[in-house]
């Protein structure tokens, strides 16, 4: 597919999206960016130029940052809490994944990406049903 028709298809998807779908559409990015810096720690182009691996890094520490700036204690303190020191792992773990190009730091915390992707996924199915249609 073209860059810019998948660029447009992007943009509108994440103008139409509900908090929610924007929320598990973050998770998704976050996955595809870990994966990737994962592969390249793992078996890079050039084991002395881990650029590429250092974006997708810099990209998952974006996303994390933008779902940790997401996060409401007022609705949950307690699970807002939690989230957010496992926001900070997650960042300390990627960083010191680059650092050392321990790709295994990154391969560790992609099940939990996809746990927490899965589980919003799953909270927002279960919230759109229960909303009464509209009328």
């Amino acid at each position: 597919m073209d860059q810019r028709l998948r660029n447009f298809y992007i943009e509108a998807n994440v103008n139409s999206a509900s908090p929610g779908q924007l929320l598990v559409t973050l998770y998704d990015a976050l996955i595809e960016q870990a994966e990737s810096a994962e592969m390249e720690l793992s078996a890079p182009e050039n084991a002395q130029d881990r650029s590429k691996a250092a974006r997708a890094v810099s990209r998952c520490i974006n996303i994390i940052t933008e779902l940790s700036a997401a996060l409401r204690p007022e609705y949950d303190p307690n699970l807002c809490g939690t989230l957010s020191r496992l926001y900070c792992f997650f960042t300390r773990e990627l960083s010191a994944a680059l650092e050392r190009a321990e790709a295994q730091r990154v391969r560790a915390i992609l099940p939990l990406f996809r746990q927490l992707r899965n589980s919003w996924s799953q909270a927002l199915k279960i919230t759109e049903q229960s909303r009464p249609l509209a009328t």
